[in-house]
């Protein structure tokens, strides 16, 4: 990416047209994928600050304030959102890299049993290394959802910032 960055720019630098330049696509894509990170980054940021605006704004009032996501899910004693989110982002990333891991070293033995080279089964060692970490990342997962559904087991908790003004309704 850099190095074609810094041949576009060598190429505008000696009077190229940019209209028939070679680089405008990945000059531009690269732009494009940084501009919409930081404009998710900005959308984060301006929903947390109006968040932070509105909870200010119901306590200046003297109104109960409601409670997050998050709240809700521990008053409940269920797991919250985000972490049931992050459990199954976990376990996605450990399947594909289990999977991508095998296909690695499936390949490398394969290529080595047709071109009946031993040097190509040093490939193989490369699927050891996605394999690894994808088993590493199920076993997280694993150990999330036990540590969920030992606190699932424990019943609901009842928050210290809880607001007596809200109903704890069991049937939501």
């Amino acid at each position: 990416m850099l190095s074609t960055t810094l041949a576009a720019l060598a190429f505008f630098s000696d009077g190229g047209d940019i209209a028939n330049s070679p680089f405008i696509v990945p000059v531009a894509g690269c732009i494009m994928i940084l501009g919409i990170v930081v404009a998710g980054i900005w959308s984060g940021i301006r929903n947390r600050e109006i968040q932070s605006t509105e909870r200010l704004a119901a306590i200046a009032k003297g109104v109960p304030v409601p409670p997050t996501p998050g709240e809700l899910a521990i008053m409940h004693g269920k797991p919250s959102a985000d972490a049931t989110r992050r459990r199954g982002n976990v376990r996605l990333a450990g399947n594909i890299l289990v999977i991508g891991g095998l296909s690695l070293v499936a390949f490398f033995l394969v290529l080595a049993a047709i071109l009946q080279e031993r040097d190509v089964l040093c490939g193989a060692a490369v699927g050891l290394i996605p394999l690894g970490i994808g088993i590493a990342l199920l076993m997280d997962a694993r150990t999330q959802t036990r540590e969920i559904e030992e606190s699932i087991a424990k019943g609901p908790a009842v928050h210290p910032t809880s607001l007596s003004s809200y109903p704890t309704d069991r049937s939501m």
